[in-house]
């Protein structure tokens, strides 16, 4: 990897990383999930970043995608297993790192996805294979006796690309890939005392440009505008349009550049049996030692 990019990700991950140091410290009872999201992507602006993804603030069974609308009435409960999932980007080189928040404190299923994450990152040395990554973030679901979910999965890292084709199995898997020098993850394990699957959800919070398409109003052309551009062609939060749209055309604008083939929502997932999650998240490159870009 050049040492400029080199940089570049160790400067989106510090980013990051204080970000979600920052996060934690707004999670408090009582707190609306939507202020909690503002104030962190404001904390990244600051910093010289830009959102990778909307903030994800996902509690008990569901585990990903959910990124408060505006006028989202949800708050923090002390029981909560409060998920916070944060990705930056500088010029589309991108870190992504999340953590469970209790309040109530830290149980055994914390616990559990902070060993997997733990566990896993040592071997994220040139010619390690993903399936043997599995396995081994599988085996301490199993030592605590919970599940990993098999259906959500780490993910290789590319310029402006959060999916850049290869993905860390949170279970053994027949996966041949063998992972080399200079490759970029995140690796991100999910655990549950549920069934260790998840399911689509509604509504979406969070959408993506595809591509351009034909669309009847001029509010949804603008969407694609803003998606393509403004947004870099990453995933973007309803919340952010809600800012510069009324409610209405906002719903209209996204069905519409859906139905189109325009945009593509991302379903809130929940665990399929209702069972809590929590999740733990870092950004990893490829090397002897391997590089940790978000670590705190």
């Amino acid at each position: 990897m050049e040492k400029e990019i080199m940089n570049i990700y160790l400067k989106a991950g510090r980013i990051a990383a204080e970000t979600l140091q920052y996060g934690r410290g707004l999670v408090k009872e009582g707190t609306a999930l939507v202020d909690i999201a503002e104030a962190i992507e404001r904390k990244i602006e600051s910093m010289g970043g830009k959102p990778a993804f909307p903030v994800n603030i996902s509690l008990n069974d569901v585990a990903a995608h959910y990124s408060p609308i505006l006028k989202d009435k949800t708050t923090v409960k002390a029981e909560d297993y409060v998920k916070l999932d944060v990705g930056v980007h500088v010029d589309g080189w991108i870190a992504d790192t999340a953590v469970t928040v209790r309040l109530a404190g830290e149980d055994k299923l914390i616990k559990c996805a902070n060993k997997m994450l733990a566990t896993a990152l040592p071997m994220f040395r040139p010619g390690t294979s993903l399936a043997e990554i599995g396995e081994a973030i599988e085996n301490v679901a199993k030592e605590f006796k919970l599940n990993a979910i098999r259906n959500l999965t780490g993910h290789s890292l590319g310029r402006y690309d959060l999916h850049a084709g290869f993905v860390v199995p949170n279970v053994h898997t027949s996966s041949n890939k063998t992972i080399a020098e200079g490759e970029v993850y995140a690796v991100e394990p999910f655990c549950t005392p549920g069934g260790g699957w998840v399911k689509d959800a509604e509504p979406p919070m969070i959408f993506r440009w595809i591509a351009d398409r034909p669309v009847r109003m001029a509010e949804a052309r603008k969407l694609l505008q803003l998606a393509k551009a403004d947004f870099n062609k990453l995933p973007f939060a309803k919340r952010w349009i809600e800012k510069q749209m009324s409610a209405m055309k906002v719903e209209l604008a996204l069905r519409q550049t859906i139905v189109a083939g325009a945009m593509h929502p991302y379903n809130i997932l929940k665990e399929s049996s209702g069972a809590a999650v929590a999740q733990a998240e870092h950004t990893v490159i490829v090397a002897d030692k391997p590089i940790i870009t978000t670590k705190p």
